[in-house]
């Protein structure tokens, strides 16, 4: 039987749009001289607006925290961990409470909090550029093997400096299902999603607001995975992830709040780097064929048969 198609198919024998999705999102997300004279014109805002992009992040204050335990100084230099940073995913061995909290806390949480004249409003500014400062991300921890503490799925609390235990399944069924079954993930120490509030950026910068929105999801993840580094922490980014398996768990609806990237931790387990000896020299086994009994070839060493 012939068949003869109207357009383009991809491998799943899906209609592919004549530009692509990605093509026709990029084209009507530019800015041109007109269009960025006219956004120019309304991006000021107003107090009220102020003050609630300065309140635009998640708070459970009904669920159970954990109070997130104070960073210690690093000594560790900038450029040292620029070059030592690699993708790393021998994540099986546990990471401490600490280790976590300056993660979660140096990367993520406030670096400057400071009242606005006149408004007299309260800003918390965080480690990475943030168009309109608006920071449209909230972060959320899947702890499954963080020594001090309990296994589970955290939502963290920047005003608060808390991890809010979320009532959603275990941590082993979160990586599971929301990330393919992939063992290298679901035997992992933890993971930090990080999740976007699109309507935060999208509102002042219209539908370019996305992109924004995924830059910003970018910063954040570096700065992550540098502070990895610099706690001796692995650390891998993936994108790989089931979309609406990790919104159902974090209670989201994945169109106004979805999860963007994700960076998967831990520190390598004993599975992870398996001792392997040395191969043989061939020269030490022939003097070992030769060698009288109770020897070891060309060491000397005197063996004890039988363990006496």
């Amino acid at each position: 039987m012939k068949v003869n198609w109207n357009s383009e198919v991809d491998d799943d024998l899906r209609p592919r749009p004549a530009d692509g999705l990605a093509a026709t999102f990029h084209e009507n997300t530019k800015l041109a001289p007109e269009t960025a004279r006219r956004q120019a014109a309304a991006l000021t805002m107003t107090p009220l607006e102020k003050y609630l992009s300065s309140r635009g992040f998640r708070q459970h204050p009904h669920l159970p925290s954990v109070p997130l335990p104070p960073c210690a100084p690093s000594e560790a230099r900038l450029g040292e961990v620029l070059r030592g940073r690699r993708s790393r995913r021998d994540l099986s061995g546990p990471l401490s409470f600490p280790q976590l909290s300056a993660l979660v806390q140096q990367a993520l949480g406030p670096t400057l909090v400071y009242e606005t004249e006149p408004e007299r409003i309260t800003q918390a500014l965080r480690a990475w550029p943030s168009a309109g400062g608006l920071y449209p991300l909230d972060a959320y921890v899947v702890a499954r093997r963080v020594d001090g503490l309990e296994p589970g799925v955290y939502h963290y609390n920047l005003a608060t400096v808390a991890l809010e235990r979320l009532p959603t399944r275990g941590p082993d069924e979160l990586l599971r299902d929301g990330f393919f079954w992939q063992e290298w993930v679901t035997s992992a120490a933890a993971a930090i999603l990080l999740v976007a509030a699109f309507e935060r950026t999208l509102a002042k910068y219209g539908e370019r607001g996305y992109r924004l929105v995924l830059l910003d999801a970018g910063h954040a993840a570096q700065n992550v995975l540098l502070v990895a580094e610099q706690e001796q922490v692995s650390a891998c980014a993936v994108a790989g992830f089931c979309d609406d398996a990790l919104a159902a768990d974090l209670d989201l609806d994945g169109v106004d709040e979805a999860v963007v990237h994700a960076i998967i931790l831990g520190t390598p387990g004993a599975s992870d780097t398996p001792d392997t000896p040395d191969p043989p020299d061939p020269a030490d086994a022939a003097d070992a064929a030769d060698a009288p009994p109770g020897t070891t070839g060309t060491t000397g060493t005197t063996g004890t048969p039988g363990g006496g």
